[in-house]
């Protein structure tokens, strides 16, 4: 007998043969994951969806508001010129021979008189007898009149009736803004000057300071 062939007998003899191992055992669904593995899945993919759409709305919103600034800055600036005293423009001023401060403008009269002849006068000029709205004002009036040299009666007289100083308005004086110098009786009308407010005769003969609000002048300034 050949060696040959029995050493190749043995050997393929010897070789163990592999079969396929069949899974059949197994049961269906042992592959498949939990059913709650499913849902966390599901929710995380809604999850990152969200983000990235909210990061696309953000996104869109910084650029929205990048652009607007630049805009609303050139409004502002477009109204400011539009309030601003330019050739064309109209703007705030006051009549010839008045004087401007705050939003009023002020009249002093170059003759003197009794208080109803200031308050005619006044009135004339589409414009009532001064009335001291605040610490401030009654400060610039006291200069004022240092400046002008004289004292000027203002639209403030007693009411006898009812024992009170009332403004031509209506108002009632406050005390803590004008402390009224003198006799509280009739027919006594305030006088400003440059130190004090007090009590004159209504008919005694005074300058007197009118006023009226700014108005606009839509004419061209040459």
């Amino acid at each position: 007998m050949d060696s040959s062939r029995v050493y190749g007998s043995l050997k393929t003899s010897r070789t163990p043969e592999y079969k396929p191992v069949s899974l059949s055992f197994l049961p269906s669904d042992a592959c498949r994951c939990p059913h709650w593995h499913q849902l966390a899945l599901k929710l995380s993919c809604a999850g990152l969806i969200l983000l990235f759409l909210s990061l696309i709305g953000l996104s869109v919103l910084v650029r929205v508001l990048v652009l607007k600034s630049p805009i609303a800055k050139y409004s502002v600036a477009t109204q400011e010129n539009r309030t601003e005293p330019t050739g064309g423009s109209a703007m705030l001023k006051c009549p010839r021979d008045w004087h401007s401060y705050r939003e009023k403008c002020l009249f002093t009269s170059q003759t003197s008189g009794p208080w109803s002849e200031g308050l005619t006068d006044c009135s004339v000029k589409e414009a009532t007898l001064l009335i001291i709205e605040n610490e401030e004002e009654l400060r610039f009036i006291h200069a004022f009149s240092k400046r002008k040299g004289h004292q000027f009666f203002i639209g403030l007289n007693y009411v006898p009736v009812e024992k009170i100083w009332k403004w031509i308005n209506g108002s009632i004086l406050n005390p803590d803004l004008v402390q009224i110098m003198g006799s509280n009786e009739e027919n006594s009308c305030a006088v400003i000057s440059q130190t004090e407010v007090f009590s004159d005769f209504c008919s005694a003969d005074n300058r007197w300071i009118c006023q009226k609000k700014l108005k606009h002048d839509s004419n061209p300034v040459s």
